[in-house]
């Protein structure tokens, strides 16, 4: 069946877009445009901001970021995109006739290189449609959790691994402060761990300017936008949450961790814990007292950050037994 089926780029106010992404359920950090700000300024790229309609009625959103090498060569990238607005991918005509465009909007020859990251599942039926649209896969998808912050304080608790919810408890009654700062202005020294804790664990970490920049194009105002009902954000899109040894003004952290939020939801970006930390379960601490903060100021999904159970398989257990939604989308694309 036939489907009428349009995306309309950079049409509107920065205002319209920005309400139409609060429309949307579960969003993904590289879909915002805090992070299309802070890519333009780390790495030159511009974004393109498309409204996906069918009938003549919005139905999601796509964010193409684009730069132009050596005058004549163009790199286009969309990832984890489409955005619905109903949280779900729509039927497979729409979704076909969705990327079609989008493979209009980004060809891949000798001087256009495009990289796709949809956020489509893992199945043959995906994987065709791709292929029907003229895309050809070259990389891995992307696996993470999902944790759905609408669900009670109980609710969530419940869900949780019995190990892992022991843990919990445990470091609930450690001792341990937590302190939550929502403009994360100590980011400079948690990025100084990352880049140690990734030179140990071999790992490539996001580098220390763009996760800067991204933290100040989200404090600036690309958070959750509430209407006083659902806990207004006006503080802006960043959590770091970090977890100190006691109440002592000298005391030290043993574990932190930065949570980017971008629309009705957020993501759990870096976690680090020092050997007290680990020894403790501080962690668990934190990302615990993180969500339950998130959850008050709106925010109705937790993304993860990722897992890899071949070569991070400790993460991977740490992240399921929070009691999230393992995905896994469908691959990168060209």
């Amino acid at each position: 069946m036939q489907t009428n089926v349009s995306i309309s780029w950079n049409d509107g106010t920065m205002g319209e877009w920005a309400a139409c992404f609060a429309q949307v359920s579960r969003s993904t950090l590289p879909q915002c445009f805090g992070y299309a700000q802070a890519m333009g300024r780390t790495h030159g790229f511009v974004p393109r901001l498309g409204l996906i309609r069918r009938d003549g009625e919005p139905i999601g959103l796509v964010q193409i970021l684009e730069r132009r090498l050596l005058r004549l060569f163009r790199q286009r990238q969309m990832h984890r995109g489409p955005l619905w607005f109903d949280g779900v991918a729509p039927d497979a005509a729409t979704c076909e006739e969705t990327f079609r465009l989008l493979r209009r909007a980004c060809p891949d020859n000798p001087l256009s290189r495009a990289s796709l990251l949809p956020e489509l599942p893992a199945d043959p039926e995906t994987a065709a449609l791709l292929d029907r649209c003229g895309f050809r896969r070259f990389g891995p998808g992307y696996r993470t959790v999902w944790l759905d912050l609408s669900r009670s304080e109980e609710e969530l608790r419940a869900a949780m691994a019995r190990d892992w919810r022991q843990r919990l408890k445990a470091a609930e009654k450690a001792g341990l402060v937590v302190d939550l700062d929502w403009e994360a202005k100590n980011l400079p020294w948690l990025m100084k761990q990352e880049h140690d804790q990734a030179l140990t664990k071999q790992f490539r970490p996001m580098t220390g300017p763009l996760a800067i920049r991204i933290r100040n194009a989200l404090v600036k105002g690309d958070g959750v936008k509430g209407d006083g009902a659902k806990g207004d954000n006006k503080k802006g899109g960043v959590l770091m949450a970090a977890a100190l040894e006691s109440r002592a003004k000298d005391a030290k952290p043993v574990a932190c961790g930065l949570f980017y939020v971008h629309g009705r939801s957020a993501t759990y970006q870096i976690g680090w814990a020092n050997d007290a930390g680990r020894k403790s379960g501080a962690m668990r601490l934190v990302l615990w007292r993180a969500a339950l903060a998130l959850k008050a100021r709106g925010v109705d999904w937790l993304d993860l950050g990722g897992i890899n159970p071949e070569s991070a398989p400790g993460v991977t257990e740490f992240k399921l037994g929070t009691g999230g939604q393992a995905i896994e989308t469908i691959g990168l694309y060209r």
